[in-house]
């Protein structure tokens, strides 16, 4: 009978020993999942506070560009298209109403010979690209970027290049034939009629001030479009780097 008894405690010991090591276990196991689940936090954690600083530094770098491309392309293309057009009108008035020639307008037949091209930085979206578009997190932020950058941009250039062709290859022949071309300094060369009178009643030529003036209107509109999207951009970004910091 004592043998019996033993062996009961015996193995009510050993039943909680058992108990007291999983239960030691469980709360090993326990805090292992917690330490993981901290270290995932802040990983996670310092990828979203790295991510934001990508994105902060991203949109001041498209805020510069953008910036630049207003100040050194956008809006000087369109004050000298304004003047070209000025230039042009007078041109069209004096062959239309068949005007005595002066000496200033040999300053303006230039007008017709516009070569310009429209540039723009491309840096900050290259970045962009490279990290990948859902970095902006604000996704009409995100939208306006991209039509700017794939639409607008492009069509512009596209639009100025393609016409400064034209006019160059339709012009340079009439130029060449009916002017003659003085340079009066290292970077100005004004034009003079060869025949005042032929010139007049050159309709090919009238024909093309006509067109240039069209196009002139044309491209003024489309790049006042895109200088008011930067614009709006740029207010955007500065919205978005304010509800950020």
């Amino acid at each position: 009978m004592k043998s019996v008894f033993r062996k009961l405690r015996q193995t009510f010991l050993y039943s909680n020993k058992v108990s007291k090591y999983l239960l030691y276990a469980i709360g090993e196991i326990i805090l292992v999942v917690i330490g993981i689940l901290i270290a995932l936090q802040i990983n996670n954690w310092n990828e979203k506070r790295q991510s934001h600083q990508l994105e902060h530094q991203l949109l001041e770098n498209f805020r510069t560009s953008l910036q630049t491309d207003l100040s050194l392309e956008i809006i000087p293309n369109i004050q000298q298209l304004k003047t070209d057009t000025l230039n042009l009108n007078v041109l069209i008035n004096t062959f239309n109403n068949k005007l005595p020639y002066n000496d200033s307008l040999k300053y303006i037949f230039g007008s017709v010979m516009y070569s310009k091209s429209f540039k723009y930085e491309v840096t900050a979206y290259k970045t962009f690209e490279n990290l990948g578009v859902g970095i902006i997190t604000n996704k009409s932020l995100n939208d306006s970027i991209l039509h700017l950058y794939n639409m607008d941009y492009p069509e512009l250039q596209y639009n100025i290049g393609n016409f400064t062709n034209n006019l160059t290859e339709f012009n340079r022949p009439l130029l060449r034939r009916l002017f003659k071309l003085k340079q009066e300094s290292s970077n100005s060369i004004y034009f003079i009629p060869v025949d005042t009178q032929e010139l007049y009643e050159n309709v090919e030529f009238l024909n093309v001030l006509t067109i240039a003036k069209l196009n002139f209107t044309n491209i003024i509109n489309q790049t006042n479009h895109n200088k008011n999207r930067v614009e709006r951009l740029i207010e955007m970004i500065n919205e978005e780097l304010k509800n950020s910091s």
